[in-house]
């Protein structure tokens, strides 16, 4: 199939017309010469305009600005507004796609003419044109049409020519619902007709990309054709539905995304979690991104997500639940404010649609239900999964072999069968119909506004274009990883046009050559090159590529991959590549990471982006040599005038154009007709419980610094007479409202408003309670930053009020914790965040915040944190508390061992006790006529290791490598670097590897880990400790790798503590925690 739109301008020819005054104008097929006139006045852009009007031309006239002095003839960039749909545009000239009589306005402008194509003025009659009767005439068309072997050959089908000198062709019984292309020709691709000659309009018939004409029938059929030399006439039973449905690809779209995740940054120390300005990138969980939003929204149009739904875990492309939102990225509760928050900036949001595969739950076969409430509810199970799935011979699948027998669905490039997880079979109605219901339901009900399809190449693109059909989203995009565009071109015709692609064509041509200096590949690279920009996302990096040296993922070869792209010197090939996708057509997605660390550079280029207008469509006109790249991109309000390279003249600023951001070795200027309005941010609206929260806004814009100026009173800051100019963040306390806006050079930006509720901590010790399913013989409760349960699963929890709920009450200084109900048998709850009590009953797949729960049928009980304890900081700090009595509840205590309700004067709890050395806590509350028992609480000191902290570790045999990760701080101090962490290599003399810390840690959390995605539990010690591998977990052994318990059980074996080490006497020999000999 031939394709016509190449936007690329003779630069040497153009700009020799544009400064010498020979007569120019038009060449019609390669004899006719038009002259043009000037016209008098110049455009917007201010190139001088030169007119050839009442041009009449055939269908099929081919069309050449022309040099009478010279006599060379070219093409240049077209504007895209006009009559310029009914031309094609080749390398070197247009073909007129329908007769008519037109006026052409060539402009002219150094780099950067522009051809606009007008429907002819006061032209008077024009004379239809009539075929040429010794003429032959051909239908071409696609496989499905003409055959494979025929398959848009100029000469597929000659037509029959018929007495009264028009062209019919009669395709029998074509079958219903196919998609068929096609156009005719005259034998050669100089001349073909394509949609724009069709003249009976039926909503059956339309046309794509290519100009093709593309039909769908309702009934299996004869289709008709009819050519007399200009039009073509159709005649079948075509559908009432439009054939292409581009629903997902916005036209001219302005869009600039930002990829709001990197691989693994659902948790802090993850690869690429590299310091910024000496501070840590850091996670991306929706709480992360929420305290961002203000921001984000206020330079992205689209926000892509990772996988939101439940999965195997971490960065979560394995699915599990597609309807259970809530994920290691944080809760569904999370996830839809942000969501919220975005749609109040007018930023749509992008899910991550993983339906390639998917997860199972216990074994290989078996999954769980997907709940879509009114849209659905599946139970999928392996006749779902296409039979060529490795679940039916891999030695692993147990009992699962062979029970995959869904219908296969195709696949590209070999990679239709991905053997980590389960092949979903979309030829399979039944599964179509989860995935339309999935897709429905994550746009109407999650607030999702578009997709990125995950791995795409595994199954037919057709899938895509049913799913987005029915989903009626806004956008689509799609991972078909492929660096030949005619590839990724193919696929999209498979997916009827209805989505775009990422552009890796264009990464691994103008991306790279950018990173190589090789400035010649930016021109007419990827999708960009092919006309096909309006389908094309742009990107430099993404989470596949940004950190590709680990895991086994492809390396990020333009930049170095492993992270080598946030490295300084990479700075200038980062920035550069960026200005390239945020200067071209298509839409650029901005990655994370480089938004992060660039924040200046790239929200100004965004800004001129926007300024400028340019969108997926604009024109771009171009030229590259030794050392240099330069476009200039049209867009509505103005243009971008990009230099790449050393050589370039990035220096210069271009006549009449303002400097937007320039690099070591690049520049991005613009233009624009609309007043610059600066942009503010502002910390988005919360709730707080702190007793104050800090308030920080930013305003920017291309050309100043812009003033704000703001109130907390809730008036408007523009008028009123208590607004302040912002310096630097302030403070605030209590529910404040606070409205702001930003103005420079006397414009002024939209006042935003942001109010921050202060929620008061709740006073009472917190409670949870829960309900589990009937199915589940133990429960257990695991609990984490805040409190710690034990190991997981952690708590064996059967305390129960007096309606059956399970109940856990926390010690009364514990204001947040984490939990997770589990039964340890592969079922357990999302990571719950608990700052205020409540209660959770299961639903089928995953708990829910239940209101059918009391907490007042509490038992009346004293609450004291912590419990006792050997402690080793100087002073310890107790607190008490009651929860199920009245606020008239007294504690009463005693610090001498006597028991409080005996003893004559028994202390009243008022305050937190203090102490500093061994003792003896008795307690006992009263409210009403209710008492509690006494508790006792003995708290033992003891001094310190006076040592620095060792660890050591007896790694399993089938570990090649041992790393250990440690931090403290909840991160925020990292001991041996990012994850995985340092490598152990140092052994002592019972083959342990161990690691000494500097002696001023004193406590440390760590995890042992193979650097290959085994590791331990989150392990703490303050004093030297070993440990070996059991069972899949660490485990604590004596550093002559005898388990503890075998040491407590021998009678003539003593632990105590000497001079501040803790020290093991066996029969008559002192050593070590480390094994070695002391005396």
């Amino acid at each position: 199939m031939k394709k016509f739109t190449l936007f690329l301008l003779s630069v040497f020819v153009s700009s020799f017309m544009a400064m010498f005054a020979a007569p120019y104008g038009l060449l019609i097929n390669g004899t006719t010469k038009l002259e043009a006139t000037a016209v008098g006045e110049k455009d917007f852009n201010d190139r001088e305009q030169f007119l050839v009007s009442c041009v009449a031309l055939n269908q099929g006239d081919k069309v050449q600005l022309h040099d009478f002095g010279s006599g060379a003839s070219w093409m240049c960039a077209i504007d895209p507004y006009g009559e310029y749909q009914k031309f094609t545009k080749n390398t070197d000239h247009l073909i007129c796609n329908a007769a008519g009589s037109y006026d052409f306005y060539i402009k002219l402008k150094y780099e950067d003419d522009m051809l606009y194509i007008g429907p002819g003025q006061n032209c008077g009659t024009v004379t239809p044109p009539t075929p040429d009767p010794n003429a032959t005439y051909y239908v071409t068309g696609s496989a499905e049409l003409v055959g494979a072997d025929k398959a848009w050959s100029e000469t597929a089908i000659s037509m029959t020519k018929n007495a009264n000198n028009t062209f019919t062709h009669t395709f029998s019984e074509l079958a219903e619902g196919v998609i068929y292309r096609m156009k005719i020709t005259n034998g050669t691709w100089d001349q073909n007709w394509g949609f724009s000659a069709v003249q009976n309009a039926h909503a059956g018939v339309t046309g794509d990309v290519d100009g093709n004409i593309v039909f769908k029938l309702a009934t299996k059929s004869n289709v008709d054709v009819t050519f007399n030399g200009t039009s073509i006439t159709l005649t079948g039973d075509f559908t009432d539905e439009k054939p292409v449905n581009t629903n997902s690809v916005p036209a001219e779209c302005e869009d600039v995304m930002l990829q709001a995740f990197y691989y693994d940054s659902y948790r802090d120390g993850a690869p690429g979690d590299v310091k910024i300005n000496g501070k840590q990138l850091g996670n991306t969980k929706w709480n992360v991104l929420l305290d961002q939003s203000g921001e984000i929204g206020t330079y992205f149009d689209l926000v892509w997500l990772p996988p939101s739904g439940k999965s195997e875990g971490g960065t979560g492309y394995h699915q599990t639940v597609y309807s259970n939102q809530n994920s290691d990225w944080g809760s569904q509760k999370e996830l839809l404010e942000f969501i919220n928050r975005m749609h109040a900036a007018n930023t749509k949001v992008v899910a991550d649609i993983v339906i390639n595969h998917a997860g199972c739950k216990s074994s290989w076969c078996d999954f769980y239900t997907q709940n879509f409430g009114e849209y659905g509810v599946f139970e999928p199970d392996a006749s779902w999964i296409a039979k060529s799935d490795e679940v039916n011979n891999a030695p692993d699948a147990g009992d699962c072999k062979g029970k995959a027998t869904g219908p296969e669905d195709g696949g590209y490039n070999g990679q239709d069968n991905y053997g980590a997880a389960r092949d979903w079979a979309h030829a399979d109605p039944r599964v179509q119909e989860m995935m339309k219901a999935y897709l429905k339901w994550m746009k109407d009900v999650i607030g999702f506004d578009g997709w990125r399809y995950d791995y795409a190449q595994g199954f037919k693109g057709k899938y895509i274009d049913m799913y987005n059909s029915a989903a009626a989203n806004y956008f689509s995009v799609v991972e078909f990883w492929n660096g030949d565009m005619n590839n990724i071109k193919s696929y999209l015709n498979d997916v009827n046009w209805n989505t775009l692609a990422f552009d890796f064509s264009t990464k691994y041509s103008a991306i790279q050559g950018i990173a190589d200096g090789n400035y010649q590949k930016c021109k007419g690279s990827g999708l960009l090159g092919a006309g096909l920009s309006k389908f094309a996302v742009t990107f430099v990096d993404s989470h596949d590529t940004y950190f590709g040296c680990q895991g086994g993922r492809d390396n990020n070869d333009e930049i170095g991959g492993c992270g080598k792209s946030m490295e300084d010197y990479n700075k200038d090939r980062v920035l550069g590549a960026n200005a390239f996708i945020l200067s071209m057509p298509g839409v650029p997605c901005v990655f994370y990471p480089h938004w992060a660390k660039y924040k200046d550079a790239s929200g100004k280029m965004i800004l001129a982006r926007k300024a400028a207008g340019v969108h997926s469509e604009s024109l771009v006109s171009d030229e590259a040599g030794n050392g240099y790249y330069k476009a200039t991109i049209t867009g509505k309000h103005g243009s971008i005038r990009l230099l790449l390279g050393p050589n370039s003249g990035f220096n210069t600023t271009p006549q009449g154009y303002t400097l937007a951001y320039k690099g070591g070795n690049f520049a991005m200027y613009y233009t624009s007709t609309q007043a610059e309005l600066p942009v503010l941010s502002i910390t988005p609206p919360t709730i707080y419980k702190t007793a104050s929260y800090e308030v920080e806004m930013t305003a920017i814009a291309l050309t100043g610094k812009p003033t704000i100026y703001y109130t907390v009173d809730g008036s408007d800051p523009k008028t009123s007479a208590t607004k302040k100019t912002y310096t630097a963040a302030f403070s605030i306390d209590g529910t404040v409202t606070v409205k702001a806006y930003a103005t420079l050079n006397g414009i002024n930006s939209e006042v935003q408003e942001a109010t921050y509720t202060y929620q008061e901590p709740q006073k009472t010790p917190l409670t949870v309670k829960f309900m589990p399913p009937a199915t589940w013989e133990t429960v257990y409760l695991y609990a984490w930053g805040g409190a710690n349960l034990g190991a997981w699963p952690g708590m064996e929890w059967k305390t129960k009020d007096s309606e059956g709920w399970l109940y856990h009450v926390f010690p009364g200084d514990v204001s947040e914790v984490s939990i997770i109900f589990t039964n340890n048998a592969g079922e357990q709850s999302n990571d719950i965040i608990l700052d205020q009590d409540a209660c959770y009953e299961w639903d089928g797949t995953q708990e829910k915040l239940s209101q059918n729960c009391s907490l007042s049928n509490i038992p009346f009980q004293l609450i004291v944190s912590p419990e006792g304890k050997v402690f080793k900081t100087e002073t310890l700090t107790i607190s008490m508390s009651t929860i199920g009595g009245g606020d008239d509840a007294t504690i009463y205590y005693t610090l001498d061992g006597s028991n409080p309700k005996e003893a004559a004067k028994p202390l009243t709890y008022t305050q937190p006790i203090i102490i500093k050395s061994n003792t003896t806590l008795k307690a006992y509350a009263e409210s009403g006529d209710k008492e509690t028992e006494v508790q006792t609480h003995t708290y033992t000191y003891e001094t310190p290791q006076a040592t620095p902290l060792t660890i050591a570790f007896k790694k399993p045999d089938d570990w090649t490598k041992v790393y250990l990760y440690a931090w403290n701080d909840g991160g925020a101090t990292l001991y041996n670097g990012q994850w995985p962490g340092a490598e152990m290599t140092k052994k002592n003399a019972q083959g342990l590897f161990y690691h000494t810390f500097a002696a001023d840690v004193k406590e440390v959390n760590f995890i042992f880990n193979n650097g290959s995605g085994t590791q331990s539990a989150d392990l703490w010690t303050d004093e030297d400790v070993c440990y070996g591998w059991e069972n899949g977990k660490a485990k604590i052994i004596n550093c002559s790798g005898t388990d503890v318990e075998n040491i407590v059980i021998d009678k003539q074996v003593t632990k105590f503590i000497l001079n501040g080490q803790l020290v093991i006497l066996h029969e008559g020999v002192l050593y070590n925690v480390m094994g070695q000999v002391i005396k």
